[in-house]
């Protein structure tokens, strides 16, 4: 079973915080400043959304499919452990955004992460 429980949060080291938002890599968000993009207009859609509820004007051009996943998601994906999942996005090996408690991981920076690891998708 996993050590960590659910509503721990892994230290992030290298992060920067602005308002609820932390990002990691900062230089790697950098040199991929198109996935930043993308992460940004992410975040302007579900500053507007909580747990299904409106919290703001309601957004009719809502993304087809869901840009982030969780961290539980990507370790499915990876084929990895959920605590070996957090313990990568606490040193930074993972892309994440941070809002608030809620740590999303942009399906994007995981592509272009594993593509420049050598990985297919």
């Amino acid at each position: 079973m996993d050590a960590m429980a659910d509503d721990e949060l892994p230290e992030l080291q290298n992060s920067e915080t602005v308002g609820t938002v932390t990002l990691t890599q900062g230089s790697w968000w950098d040199e991929h400043s198109d996935v930043f993009d993308e992460a940004v207009a992410v975040l302007s859609w579900e500053e507007l959304h909580v747990e299904g509820r409106t919290v703001g004007p309601v957004i009719t051009d809502r993304p087809e499919q869901r840009l982030t996943m969780s961290v539980e998601e990507a370790a499915i994906a990876l084929g990895i452990s959920r605590t070996f999942a957090y313990e990568a996005v606490a040193r930074g090996e993972i892309p994440c955004i941070r809002i608030g408690r809620r740590i999303l991981i942009p399906k994007v920076a995981l592509q272009r992460l594993l593509e420049s690891a050598g990985g297919s998708s």
